[in-house]
């Protein structure tokens, strides 16, 4: 089952309104609207914000599961950042076939790139060709 509560590599943006109800419970009120962002980078480390304001994860974990529940959730943007898995996978199996060590993948992406690299999914699409240019040059001395 796909959880979209907690992104990989990925910032959500969705709309979320909150019900309550009179004190005689019949009918359903709208007691909050708020604009709720979730982000979690290649290594899970999560940001959050409500209405634009920096809150922990777990705030608007909290409010997305409420509206979930009693309310209504209404995806209203999505940025995948960064390589998908298979393509950071493909990247990684070039690497290798150029000749880099696996444990030197992420080095020769941060050589390439100028900027810390830990995972391969951090490269963004575009700067993928680049990662391998820079290796190929590595396994040919010209680097």
């Amino acid at each position: 089952m796909h959880n979209d509560i907690k992104p990989r590599n990925i910032t959500r943006t969705w709309n979320v309104t909150l019900y309550g109800r009179y004190e005689s419970g019949t009918a359903p009120v709208i007691i909050a609207t708020r604009r709720v962002t979730l982000a979690a980078d290649g290594v899970g480390r999560k940001v959050a914000s409500v209405d634009g304001a920096p809150q922990p994860a777990e705030v608007a974990i909290a409010l997305l599961n409420r509206a979930r529940a009693d309310g209504l959730v209404e995806l209203i943007s999505e940025v995948r950042i960064g390589l998908p898995k298979p393509a950071a996978s493909r990247l990684h199996r070039d690497l290798a076939l150029i000749g880099v060590l696996a444990g030197n993948h992420s080095a020769v992406a941060t050589a390439a790139l100028g900027r810390v690299i830990s995972s391969l999914t951090e490269v963004q699409p575009h700067e993928a060709e680049q990662v391998r240019l820079h290796a190929s040059r590595l396994a040919q001395g010209l680097a």
